[in-house]
């Protein structure tokens, strides 16, 4: 029985231990800082397999499609550094920003890591509002609102006719060049069709503004009934 038992102990001690892959992150967060709309932000965020088995990178996916990730690699040996290369396109986006990328592993203890990136993004050629809601509106009623259309940049912008969605909606501009730190009115008129249920559409202002080459407003109302 003693010789048993001491085989046992020896067989356990001969089989080793089995290894497992741990990923260790660089920065999980990068804050850009203020760039300005149109642009484009690329950072790359690095780790690496500290553990002793390979590390295998099941996915990897951002919150919306305006951050592109690309992985150097889907399997990464111990002791190696994985990539994800990333790029934020600010072009839909004004004011606070946070994208996040996620990355999901067969590491037990860490099996999804999350990196973030951040900044502001400016406008130079701004609506404000940015968007209309008129609320709710009766049956056959006409409103009107006024929209500021803001240059910030560097260059004289010129300013297409506005367009429309929809029929129920017009819009004029009060001019049509626009300096640098210059403003001018949008005009925006809703006649609310008899028949309707809600008001919706899209004002519409194509510019020179390589950056910002339309200008695109929100308009809704509620129609009571």
């Amino acid at each position: 029985m003693r010789d048993l038992f001491i085989g046992l102990v020896l067989v356990l001690i001969a089989v080793p231990a089995w290894g497992a892959p741990q990923v260790k992150v660089e920065t999980s967060s990068y804050d850009f800082g203020e760039v300005v709309h149109g642009d484009k932000v690329d950072y790359t965020f690095r780790f690496r397999n500290v553990g002793d088995d390979i590390l295998v990178i099941e996915s990897v996916h951002s919150s919306c499609g305006c951050t592109a990730a690309l992985l150097s690699a889907k399997r990464i040996a111990p002791g190696d550094t994985g990539e994800i290369r990333t790029t934020f396109d600010s072009s839909n986006f004004r004011d606070a920003v946070t994208k996040t990328i996620t990355m999901t592993t067969n590491d037990p203890q860490s099996s999804t890591v999350r990196f973030q990136l951040q900044g502001q993004v400016r406008q130079e050629l701004s609506l404000t509002p940015a968007r209309i809601g008129f609320g709710t509106l009766a049956p056959g009623a006409k409103v009107e609102e006024t929209v500021i259309i803001s240059n910030t940049s560097g260059e004289t912008v010129t300013l297409e006719a506005p367009r429309t969605t929809n029929p129920s909606l017009q819009a004029s501009l009060e001019k049509t060049s626009l300096e640098p730190g210059q403003q001018v009115e949008l005009s925006i008129t809703a006649q609310v069709p008899q028949d309707a249920k809600r008001l919706s559409g899209y004002v519409m202002v194509d510019t020179s503004y390589a950056k910002v080459p339309t200008l695109r407003l929100s308009v809704s109302a509620r129609v009571s009934q």
